[in-house]
């Protein structure tokens, strides 16, 4: 399943944000204004991995959001095997191909 929060929305968009997006959204890792955030749950709703990853001298790492750079769509897709052990390889080439080939 898929849910999708809206979160920091500003002026006459503000009443967009989702209620308690903002407080779920730091709970499963989110940090500041770095948009967007990803978040893998389990079946109870446990965190198996969030859009950010190590940075060697930076607490906390740093947010891929949509994946465009080498590292970040690395990083993606050690995210997405870890949570979706499932996914055919064919799958996983197919998505892996696509964030390769984006025009940025």
């Amino acid at each position: 399943m898929i849910a999708r929060l809206d979160v920091q929305e500003r002026g006459e968009k503000a009443s967009l944000d989702t209620p308690g997006g903002a407080e779920l959204a730091a709970q499963l890792g989110a940090q500041g204004p770095s948009l967007p955030f990803f978040a893998f749950l389990d079946e109870r709703g446990e965190l198996i991995a969030n859009s950010y990853r190590p940075v060697s001298g930076k607490p906390g790492g740093a947010n891929i959001g949509h994946p465009t750079e080498p590292e970040e769509i690395d990083y993606f897709m050690q995210m997405l095997r870890k949570a979706v052990p499932a996914l055919t390889p064919a799958d996983t080439q197919l998505i892996e191909n696509y964030l390769r080939n984006q025009k940025r």
